[in-house]
């Protein structure tokens, strides 16, 4: 139980959902979080229920926040034990209808910003530090198409898994990727409403757990990964999906 205790964690998207559970999960274990943030009305309930967390504000559609964010981190800590990036955008639109900008806003958060977050904060990172990139199932087409700009955001964190544990291998840095099924977050909460309840029955349906996930369960799988008992797991995706990918 002691293990997160004087560690320090990097996590984007903490304000909200996945980034949200991570951090007040990390924090609660001992660990100093720093974490992203953009709307002041998420951070602040963050913050209601966990004060320690220390959230730096920041827009990551917009590509000059980047060196802004490394910029605070190395005013706050000389030292990185672990990385996740669980921010993320999304757009549900059919191929044809898509705006590039659309599509370029779902690489710039979901993807760049992770990248270019990564390389600037690297040199902190320590020997067995640990790198999470929350990917998504909509990268695995299955029986329900998904967004495709979506699947195509989501899909390019699992190459970059692939690509980066070798590379970060040398350094003994692990790089995995947690890929979610239905997690029911601020950014799914639309998929629960009325409207669409018979396609949510008929999602459920097809895991075999029958229900949503909630964000404290993959903030769990989250915390594995950066944690010391899986210091030989390194360049794998792992879905937590209630089984959703076995159907």
């Amino acid at each position: 139980m002691d293990e997160f205790k004087g560690k320090v964690f990097l996590i984007t998207g903490g304000s909200s959902g996945i980034g949200r559970a991570s951090s007040l999960m990390l924090s609660k274990e001992g660990a100093k979080v720093i974490a992203t943030g953009r709307d002041d009305s998420h951070m602040m309930e963050v913050l209601e229920i966990d004060p320690t967390i220390d959230f730096i504000k920041s827009d990551l559609r917009d590509e000059n926040s980047y060196k802004v964010i490394v910029n605070r981190v190395f005013e706050k800590t000389d030292v990185l034990n672990g990385f996740v990036h669980c921010a993320g955008v999304t757009y549900p639109e059919p191929c044809e209808t898509f705006r590039l900008r659309e599509v370029k806003e779902m690489l710039t958060v979901n993807v760049l910003s992770g990248f270019e977050i990564l390389k600037g904060v690297l040199s902190l990172m320590k020997k067995g530090g640990s790198v999470v990139f929350i990917s998504s199932i909509d990268a695995f087409y299955k029986s329900t198409p998904p967004s495709s700009g979506y699947a195509l955001a989501k899909g390019s964190l699992i190459s970059l898994t692939n690509a980066l544990a070798p590379e970060l291998g040398e350094r003994e840095i692990r790089v995995n990727a947690v890929i979610p099924g239905l997690i029911r977050t601020r950014m799914t909460e639309d998929f629960f409403a009325e409207e669409f309840s018979a396609k949510n029955e008929e999602l459920l349906k097809r895991i075999p757990l029958k229900r949503e996930g909630k964000p404290e369960e993959v903030a769990s799988l989250i915390k594995f990964l950066l944690s010391e008992e899986s210091s030989y797991i390194t360049g794998t995706s792992i879905f937590c999906d209630g089984g959703y990918h076995t159907g």
